[in-house]
């Protein structure tokens, strides 16, 4: 018979959460706290506060479905993100369901190592999503999300972006001015995932004239045609 560490197969927030009820033989409850613990990183993972009262299914399809909102993607690729949706939304609706209203009692050892490891498997691909804001809407879907305060606040973000420039690739002194200016980590990425800004980069020689040469890179931060629209459109609007 081989023999199976079960630690190695378990998610750390398993362990953490729920190993501790499995020994003690209440398998309903380890069961029912693992498939928590997946709904918890999921709502973590895609900034979902607490009093949106979304739960299962209706999780899933926010994070994973269609329409201007944050979603979730997986690292396997987009042309797989249907398939994961539907194992989440699978997992939820069969145990989460089950255990949720106290009916676990038919949840016996094995089917609990068994939900303990699949909640695993999910928090596994959790940790390796990143959150995208493709189909998020432009200027009003990104200030009703609450990403941006107002148009105003967008603007000065693309304005100063775009005025970046890093001799030698150094870039401390851009996420400082972000940070003094009170942008977030993800004001900053949003606007390159939606693809209002875009980085390049080129091998040039740092020296002055008579100096050795140094060459190295230098990158800059530029509007793309979609942001330099945008940036049109909010500017043109300020002056209305």
């Amino acid at each position: 018979m081989i023999k199976i560490n079960l630690d190695d197969l378990l998610h750390p927030r398993i362990i953490d959460k729920s190993i501790s009820l499995y020994k003690k033989g209440n398998f309903p409850q380890a069961a029912w706290e693992s498939v928590k613990q997946v709904e918890l990183a999921l709502k973590k993972k895609g900034g979902i506060k607490d009093e949106e009262k979304l739960f299962g299914a209706r999780l899933i399809e926010t994070l994973f479905g269609s329409g201007k909102s944050i979603k979730l993607k997986i690292p396997l690729g987009d042309k797989l993100q249907k398939e994961a949706k539907e194992l989440f939304k699978s997992a939820f609706s069969y145990y989460r369901n089950y255990l949720a209203h106290k009916e676990g009692n038919k949840v016996n050892k094995i089917i609990c190592v068994r939900i303990m490891i699949l909640a695993s498997e999910l928090l596994d691909l959790i940790d390796t999503s990143y959150v995208s804001f493709a189909e998020i809407g432009e200027v009003k879907g990104l200030i009703k999300q609450g990403i941006f305060e107002n148009e105003s606040q967008l603007s000065d973000l693309l304005s100063f972006l775009s005025s970046q420039v890093f001799p030698h690739e150094a870039f401390d002194g851009m996420f400082e001015g972000l940070a003094e200016r009170g942008y977030t980590k993800t004001q900053y990425e949003i606007v390159f995932d939606l693809g209002l800004v875009e980085y390049h980069s080129e091998m040039r020689n740092h020296s002055f004239p008579g100096e050795l040469e140094d060459w190295d890179e230098f990158g800059w931060i530029e509007l793309t045609p979609k942001g330099r629209k945008i940036l049109a459109q909010i500017q043109n609007s300020s002056t209305d």
